[in-house]
């Protein structure tokens, strides 16, 4: 027999029903999830800031299950290829607008690095001279 206890903490599913787009959605906010938790890791190796890849490494095997989870329920729900169609398309529309959203965040990382360059007039500032020694 067990206990209240144990019965509490097992984990109870959650059933949820989604249509084959949102299913496609889905699918692609959690590619851009990981797809920005990956660019944060890289950022943090790059910076020698391992926050980042510890929290890469926190979060994506939860994101890679549920991923698993969602194709097996596709795999299993595999009708005609025009309704797998549906999946796909919405997918690639949030991919799609994942790859913008990366470009405007490089865009936007690359003009802070060349204003913090930049004097108040918009040149780029001259090095500070050496201090003789005295």
């Amino acid at each position: 027999m067990t206990s209240p206890e144990s019965r509490r903490n097992r984990a109870q599913p959650i059933n949820i029903s989604l249509r084959r787009n949102d299913a496609g959605t889905l699918l692609g906010a959690i590619a851009w999830v990981m797809g920005a938790l990956q660019i944060m890791k890289d950022r943090g190796h790059a910076e020698q800031d391992e926050e980042f890849h510890d929290l890469h490494d926190a979060i994506v095997p939860a994101l890679e299950r549920l991923v698993s989870q969602i194709n097996m329920a596709r795999e299993e729900s595999r009708t005609e290829p025009q309704f797998e169609a549906a999946v796909d398309a919405a997918y690639t529309e949030v991919r799609e607008a994942f790859e913008t959203w990366i470009q405007l965040t490089a865009l936007d990382t690359l003009s802070a690095a060349v204003a913090q360059r930049l004097g108040p007039d918009g040149r780029p500032e001259e090095p500070e001279a050496p201090h003789p020694e005295v």
